[in-house]
């Protein structure tokens, strides 16, 4: 939950390279940041705003445990690109094509929702 080795575990994976970049990213102010750096400690917020945007798990980091990705082996890139093509084929898609998408998607939701 240290400040650094979080940070410096960020730097590593994003284009989050310096504490402005960070606070922007944010929307927070950079004394934020400072203050966060002094106080030794990553806010759990900030860890899970870039676990999501970025495809990090929170896990890693916060404490460095592996894997470092949510989706193993995709890339924001990548996980950009599905949900694109994903956006495409419901859109193209004709009215039942549209209902068996939508049917499949929910179906999903629910399955990750109960297993939590």
């Amino acid at each position: 939950m240290g400040f650094t080795d979080a940070f410096n575990r960020i730097r590593l994976e994003t284009d989050l390279q310096t504490q402005e970049q960070l606070a922007r990213f944010l929307e927070i102010r950079q004394s934020s940041v400072s203050g966060a750096k002094k106080r030794g400690r990553f806010p759990t917020a900030w860890a899970e705003k870039i676990s999501r945007h970025y495809n990090l798990r929170y896990e890693w980091i916060m404490e460095g445990h592996e894997p470092k990705r949510l989706v193993p082996g995709m890339t924001p890139g990548e996980i950009q690109q599905l949900v694109d093509r994903f956006w495409w084929v419901l859109l193209h898609a004709s009215d039942a094509g549209r209902t068996r998408v939508k049917e499949a998607v929910e179906t999903a939701y629910r399955e990750v929702r109960e297993s939590r």
